[in-house]
């Protein structure tokens, strides 16, 4: 393999903290992500000071390695403020890329810091190179696709995009495609979009543990993994210890290199045991990259690690360290000089140092070279010494040590300022985020009915709403009981939760022909779109209707709301997981409010009736449900045409009976969200909401004895 082969081969792994950071350097790590102390996907992770931060920049940037800060959360419209004064002080110690999962702040991070390298977050969930494309005109380089993604796959958007892709080769999966699972965030306040996951997954269901993932590892693939053109090889794992973390990037870093070195390599026992002893949840999988869907790939009966560390072995490892030559000079009568270089760096200073005449002994070379060597303490390593020396003179340890300690800092200086960035001027908010009057929406917002089966649709119909929204894979068979297009009576489509390159019924090709077939049909007045794949497609095929960003599409501060509006999505669901005086703050002015649904907890890769059942595909999909520890049943919808499954949660939402809560954000429309009611709930409740709603849209009824306000009220950290 030449050095270009080697070069686009990045390992990347975890830091949790400082003691972690130097784990992944002594382990041969190309790279490191890590957090600060706010705005991290891992907020239980005890990440880092600004401090701490340039100490591990500088640090990596003289052994020739990189640091990507994760800022993977979604931000609120008084946190995106903030945004500049969280990345000026990483931006000038030279940081190297910022992962992030929020469009809003990518494009803040794209106005604020056009030189700072944008990587999207595996919790944007990228699943095919359109949804990368969408996002290239902020300056993204680098995309972390979803995890559930095949080799293929990735190969094409490799192809596709020509961006670089990071890719997870060891450690924990999420069950839901990570940034689509709000599960915790509703059952525990505890949002995954904020860095808190409380790990619902990992809990039991039915008294067994479906939803719980082995963790994954790559080791015996690493040649197909670069094959599919990923550039950057990412160990999960910031919560994780520091043994953990030199553990697992030494043993990933060997066999990297023989294969890059040899062209092949075969993994020995003691290294495949040395993997497995570190945190593994009832052995390993290989992930999506090879297979869609398998209950081998789940851990029925526990979720717990079977093992651990102790951290010994880090204790054994040599520090990191940069390779240099020095050079020095001591002249009779003149002041020392120091030179220290490497093929591309050179720093040489004239030191206040001249040496004296020898009483006794004479300094020689071998004394000098002794000296210069010790380079314990510092980053840096002696390859070669040269001692250039006249007779007969002297100088104390003492000074040679201090001229070597000014070599190696002028030397670490010149290495350091390639990398150190000017200060950018903080830019006013006044052009960032839309200040729209919230009270211009006037009158009764519309009513739209969302629906999952075809009695579902017939009962909506009875109630004449203004709009129908249909999902995607249930148009078929209700195409021919539409209503006329005089009936007053919209017709909106839910395209699938996600879309991929592969030959399904989600596949990006259908899709482009479904939009191409019924874009233009009828009374057919809009598309929601939950990924930004479909939003791209939508937009390249030049559609006219209304493109509305569903609950998955965040837009959880203005920054979002203006990306998505000036790129082509011309309406927007209220974030669901902001509370009543936050959304009061963003304004939801020509939004959609959802006052009632069983909302997507989870969408999930997986099947939870393959793992507890095996296989039963229906075309047209088929529901079942599951009971949690409490008791609580969440429907779940299999949709096996696309092979994903959508989780509910076990009670639904219902604020339309909010007091005051309407005249304060005078939506545009609500929605009415049914999944697995029956014709007759449906049609209860809607009759309800229709005959006891006021002239501003809301209700002094509710619609279950049995729901949540949602975050209405508490919202999330």
């Amino acid at each position: 393999m030449s050095e270009v082969d080697r070069d686009r081969v990045e390992l990347l792994a975890p830091a949790g903290d400082m003691e972690c950071f130097n784990a992944a350097m002594n382990a041969g790590a190309d790279a490191v992500y890590l957090g600060l102390e706010r705005y991290s996907a891992r907020a239980g992770a005890r990440n880092f000071t600004y401090e701490q931060l340039k100490e591990a920049l500088d640090l990596a940037h003289i052994l020739g390695r990189k640091i990507y800060l994760t800022v993977n959360t979604l931000f609120k419209d008084q946190e995106t403020e903030d945004l500049y004064y969280l990345l000026d002080k990483p931006y000038t110690y030279g940081l190297d890329g910022v992962i992030v999962q929020d469009v809003g702040v990518m494009a803040a991070i794209s106005r604020l810091f056009p030189n700072l390298p944008i990587h999207v977050s595996t919790q944007a969930a990228v699943t095919a190179g359109c949804g990368a494309d969408y996002l290239k005109k902020l300056g993204v380089t680098r995309i972390v696709p979803a995890r559930e993604l095949s080799l293929e796959e990735i190969r094409k958007m490799k192809d596709d995009t020509g961006l670089e892709l990071e890719c997870f080769i060891h450690g924990s999966l999420c069950y839901s495609y990570s940034g689509k699972c709000l599960l915790s965030s509703f059952i525990g306040g505890r949002s995954g979009n904020r860095g808190r996951c409380a790990q619902p997954c990992r809990l039991t269901y039915d008294g067994r543990f479906p939803l719980s993932l082995k963790d994954l590892c790559t080791i015996d693939f690493i040649p197909d993994l670069i094959d599919a053109g990923i550039s950057s090889f990412k160990i999960e794992g910031r919560m994780k210890d520091s043994s953990y973390v030199f553990g697992v990037t030494s043993v990933y870093r060997k066999y990297i290199d023989m294969y890059l070195d040899t062209g092949s390599y075969k993994v020995n026992k003691d290294d495949r045991d040395k993997l497995i002893s570190y945190y593994t949840r009832s052995g390993n999988c290989k992930g999506y990259y090879f297979e869609h869907n398998s209950a081998k790939m789940i851990t029925p009966d526990s979720p717990s690690y079977l093992s651990d560390t102790d951290g010994k072995e880090i204790n054994d490892a040599s520090n990191a360290s940069r390779p240099v030559n020095i050079e020095c000079r001591i002249k009779r009568d003149t002041k020392a000089v120091i030179r220290v270089y490497d093929p591309k760096n050179s720093a040489e200073i004239i030191t206040e140092y001249i040496p004296e005449s020898a009483r006794n002994a004479a300094l020689t070379c071998k004394d000098v070279s002794k000296q210069l060597k010790k380079t314990g303490g510092t980053p840096f390593s002696a390859q070669s010494v040269h001692v250039d020396i006249d007779d007969g003179l002297f100088m104390s340890n003492g000074t040679i040590n201090a001229i070597r300690r000014q070599g190696l800092e002028a030397y670490k200086d010149k290495i350091l300022s390639a990398y150190y960035r000017d200060h950018v001027p903080a830019k006013q908010n006044a052009d960032t985020y839309r200040k729209e009057d919230i009270t211009g929406n006037t009158g009764c917002p519309k009513l739209n009915v969302g629906i999952n089966s075809i009695e579902q649709f017939e009962a909506a119909m009875m109630c004449h709403p203004d709009i129908i929204t249909v999902p995607f894979e249930l148009f078929d068979s209700i195409k021919d009981r539409l209503p006329d297009e005089d009936s007053g009576i919209c017709i909106r489509i839910a395209l699938p939760y996600i879309v991929r390159d592969e030959e399904r019924d989600n596949s990006v090709s259908n899709i482009c022909g479904f939009i191409d077939k019924y874009g233009s049909c009828g009374n057919i007045d809009g598309f929601y779109v939950s990924n930004l794949e479909s939003s791209k497609i939508l937009i390249d095929r030049s559609y006219r209707g209304r493109i509305i960003g569903d609950i998955h599409l965040y837009a959880y501060n203005n920054s979002a709301y203006d990306f998505y509006r000036n790129n082509g999505i011309t309406d927007t669901t209220v974030p669901i997981e902001l509370n009543e005086r936050e959304l009061a703050r963003r304004g939801v002015y020509g939004e959609e409010l959802i006052v009632y649904g069983h909302l997507p907890m989870m969408i999930s890769a997986n099947c939870i009736h393959n793992t507890e059942h095996g296989c039963r595909y229906d075309k047209s999909g088929h529901n079942m449900y599951i009971t949690d520890r409490k008791g609580m049943k969440l429907f779940v919808r299999c949709i096996c045409g696309m092979c994903y499954n959508v989780i509910y949660n076990s009670v639904p939402i219902s604020i339309a009976d909010e007091d005051g809560l309407f005249d304060k954000l005078r939506p545009s429309s609500v929605r009415f969200c049914f999944t697995h009611e029956d014709a007759d709930t449906v049609s209860s409740i809607l009759d309800m909401y229709i005959s006891n709603r006021k002239e501003n849209g809301s209700a002094p009824v509710r619609f279950s004895d049995n729901y949540t306000k949602g975050h209405i009220k508490r919202g999330v950290e």
